[in-house]
């Protein structure tokens, strides 16, 4: 496609100049348009593109200083380069033109050579700008392309995204997107073809089409200029009449991962400059669409693994009942008399079988946790039930232990909101890692108190804090980072021996977030840890107590 001529506007009120004037410019190979005073001047300015401005100063009614005045003072048009070409040979009116935003000041008779020098050295200083200004503003749409793609992870959605930005910027009358397929162009999104198109009813797009299998082939932008259509044929485009096409492939790495097409009836869409834009645009929307086809990848793993968590957890309980329950009965004797070795094992086995169960509970639990399908039924109720109904649990193992129990809870504790089931496993799980953790003859407190949490930049709001302090082995500074997470357990001899799991504090963080509190530890090795973790009260109380605390975490 030719390049465009620049446009050069004459202002003079002297028709001869405008004459003479007119006829120099376009043996340069500029566009000319006149005026023949200011005010024509000012219209035709607002009205039709103009790359340069050979003004006049003495005219009538309104003078070149107050043309070119109006001119720089409008945002729009106060980049255009102005050339004052004037009669009045005075200093002063050289400097006031330049303050007024002239570029030059020539005399009459003017110069050939000089006025041709002038006028290229403008035009040339007006493509740099012009040129700087495109790329600016191709860098602000990009970056809010950028935005616009990356605030979602729907690959759809960044495929329609993609699109629209592409014809919005090209101009193309039609355009698909699609992702690469061994039997085709998946189709994504489209727009500007008809329902009858063989692409639209299928939505496959054939890859034989020579710009599509050169663009899948070597991954470069492709340009096609197509045949006009003629009486006896309709075209070779996807909607008919169409005479240019581009191809743009979306690369990740190596691969193509997918294709813009675009169509136009002009060859508008076909410019350097802007396939380069595209260019840009598909590098850009090629790794939004990669990531978001990654995160729907491990979306679709995460509900496959659940899936199958679910249901080995859901078969594995039924034997390991049936094992617990025949433990049992010969433990019993009704079976016949068990010899002391005969016991151990017995013992041994309903041991195993009790950690079995344990953490098939817990990766059910995980499983419910990760795919959101945890229900809770959260309600109103007493802090000290919810302790009462974790020590019934956890009394005999802390006995055994001849570790000492210290609880320290108020009867006036407000109620607070949550799932009565699930906060008991929460502080459970605490109260047992407390006694596994304590050496024989320790101590274990468990505390509760109402306080004021700030949580981040939240208001002020009231809960119950909950602590379990023992004075056992603590955890190590390397460890204490990573103690939240799945499957991990402590690296220290003393609690590698111990039997565990790794997930009790990795659900109790999960279930302690989804019921609108938070968890956090302190802990000193050798010398114990304690572990916190906060409930929201069921309703605010009208007047605070005069020494409320406020938590710190």
């Amino acid at each position: 496609m030719k390049p465009e001529q620049q446009v050069i506007l004459i202002v003079d009120d002297n028709a001869d100049n405008l004459e003479l004037l007119g006829r120099y410019v376009r043996r340069l190979s500029y566009s000319v348009v006149t005026a023949a005073d200011g005010h024509a001047a000012m219209a035709l300015l607002r009205n039709q593109p103009v790359d340069l401005v050979l003004l006049d100063i003495m005219m009538p009614d309104i003078s070149g200083y107050e043309v070119l005045a109006q001119l720089k003072a409008d945002d729009v048009l106060r980049h255009i380069p102005v050339i004052v070409i004037s009669a009045l040979n005075e200093f002063d009116s050289v400097i006031r033109c330049i303050d007024l935003g002239a570029e030059d000041y020539l005399t009459k008779p003017f110069n050939a050579t000089l006025l041709r020098a002038r006028i290229n050295a403008c035009l040339e200083k007006k493509r740099l700008r012009d040129q700087e200004q495109a790329y600016l503003e191709e860098l602000q749409i990009i970056q809010r392309i950028d935005r616009e793609l990356n605030a979602s992870l729907d690959v759809d959605r960044a495929m329609g995204l993609t699109l629209e930005w592409a014809i919005r910027r090209s101009g193309a009358d039609a355009g698909l997107i699609g992702a690469v397929e061994a039997d085709g162009i998946r189709i994504m999104a489209a727009e500007g073809y008809s329902t009858g198109d063989t692409a639209e009813q299928t939505g496959l797009l054939s890859g034989d089409i020579p710009a599509v299998h050169a663009a899948i082939a070597t991954g470069q932008p492709q340009r096609q200029r197509l045949p006009p259509p003629t009486p006896d044929h309709n075209g070779v485009g996807l909607v008919p009449t169409v005479v240019c096409r581009v191809v743009l492939p979306l690369c990740r790495e190596n691969d193509v991962i997918g294709l813009i097409v675009l169509e136009s009836h002009t060859e508008r869409q076909c410019t350097d400059e802007i396939m380069a834009f595209l260019s840009r645009l598909s590098d850009h929307a090629a790794i939004a669409i990669a990531n978001a086809q990654l995160y729907a990848a491990v979306q679709a793993a995460n509900i496959a693994k659940s899936e199958f968590i679910s249901f080995s957890t859901h078969e594995l309980k039924t034997p390991m009942t049936a094992i617990r329950g025949y433990t049992d009965i010969l433990a019993t004797g009704i079976a016949g008399a068990m010899t002391d070795t005969q016991t151990e094992f017995l013992q041994a086995i309903r041991a195993n079988i009790d950690l079995m169960i344990a953490l098939v509970s817990d990766l059910a639990d995980i499983s419910r946790i990760e795919s959101g399908h945890l229900n809770l039924e959260p309600e109103a109720l007493s802090v000290g039930t919810v302790v009462e109904a974790a020590l019934n649990s956890t009394r005999a193992q802390i006995a055994a232990n001849e570790q000492v129990l210290l609880l320290d809870v108020a009867a006036d504790l407000p109620l607070v909101w949550g799932d009565r089931t699930r906060l008991t496993q929460v502080l459970s799980n605490l109260v047992s890692n407390a006694y596994k953790y304590t050496p024989h003859g320790g101590e274990i407190n468990i505390h509760a108190e109402h306080v004021i949490d700030r949580p981040g930049t939240l208001h002020a709001r009231e809960v119950v804090r909950l602590s379990v302090q023992d004075s056992g082995y603590g955890i190590s500074l390397e460890d204490q980072p990573r103690i939240f997470g799945k499957f991990f357990r402590g690296s220290g001899q003393d609690i590698a021996n111990i039997p565990g799991t790794g997930l009790g504090l990795y659900i109790t963080r999960h279930l302690v977030e989804l019921q609108d509190g938070r968890v956090w530890f302190t802990s000193t090795p050798g010398e114990g840890t304690t572990f916190c973790f906060t409930i929201p009260v069921a309703q605010a109380t009208r007047e605070l107590p005069e020494r409320m605390l406020e938590l710190e975490v």
